[in-house]
């Protein structure tokens, strides 16, 4: 479901019941592959991705989060370092989170809001600050999406 506009470009594959918010970027340049799971709510958030950016299922991404899987472009014109970047299943990331290069988020995880994230966070943890630092575990709970698709 799509509510507002959105921009696509480039190689992006998405799964049953995703549901886009206003103004959502999805921008796969170059080889650049963005794959999105099931059952995601993506709020007002860019991806962007020269190589790969991969959401599993039954994820939140919050507005303003930003993904990327490069450090940007060196003065030649290319992406100075490329690396993927990998969301697991029942991960929650708060508004305006910024999820850089190489980094891999375990499923059951969450992402505070405005956290840099660096490194990679391992499964069923809480990160926040910048740098994401883990400030608890998620050990008994499951995130799960709370934002359901009218059908």
């Amino acid at each position: 479901m799509v509510r507002g506009r959105i921009t696509v470009r480039g190689k992006v594959s998405v799964g049953d019941k995703v549901t886009f918010t206003r103004n959502s970027e999805l921008l796969a340049y170059e080889n650049g592959v963005i794959k999105i799971g099931n059952h995601v709510y993506f709020n007002t958030g860019t991806i962007i991705s020269t190589l790969s950016v991969e959401i599993g299922d039954h994820v939140v991404i919050n507005a303003g989060a930003l993904l990327i899987d490069h450090n940007g472009y060196g003065l030649d014109g290319n992406p100075a370092v490329k690396k993927p970047v990998k969301i697991g299943d029942h991960v929650w990331i708060g508004m305006r989170a910024i999820i850089l290069k190489g980094v891999t988020v375990g499923n059951n995880s969450v992402v505070g809001a405005g956290a840099v994230v660096t490194r990679d966070v391992e499964p069923n943890t809480v990160v926040a600050g910048n740098p994401a630092r883990k400030i608890r575990d998620t050990t008994g709970y499951t995130i799960t999406n709370a934002f359901r698709v009218r059908e």
